[in-house]
């Protein structure tokens, strides 16, 4: 009887949507968040314009989980200005797709 309600509420949860972020991220739409909100520090290859800035396209920094690079996005980072409240859940997940798409 348990397995039976919990397969509804799972089959409920995923008709309404909630289902978190399991689905793929839009790395393009992530590209243009990048180009509006990174890429004058960060370069528009990732390999950093200003002095601290993380390259993006060497990849060390990129073997971070996701939920760990939207943190770091959402929080901010030594002179990265914080985007909690100016993006959303989903933006900086897309944001996060569109970095990995940077790496050499």
């Amino acid at each position: 009887m348990i397995w039976r309600k919990t397969g509804f509420v799972v089959v409920v949860c995923l008709l309404l949507g909630w289902g978190g972020f399991a689905g793929a991220a839009d790395a393009v739409n992530g590209g243009k968040l990048y180009a509006r909100f990174c890429q004058n520090c960060h370069g528009s290859d990732g390999a950093g314009q200003i002095p601290g800035a993380p390259d993006f396209s060497r990849g060390e920094r990129m073997l971070r989980a996701d939920t760990v690079i939207v943190d770091s996005i959402k929080n901010g980072m030594g002179m990265m200005p914080a985007y909690r409240g100016q993006l959303t859940t989903r933006e900086l997940f897309d944001l996060t797709a569109y970095l990995r798409t940077l790496r050499r």
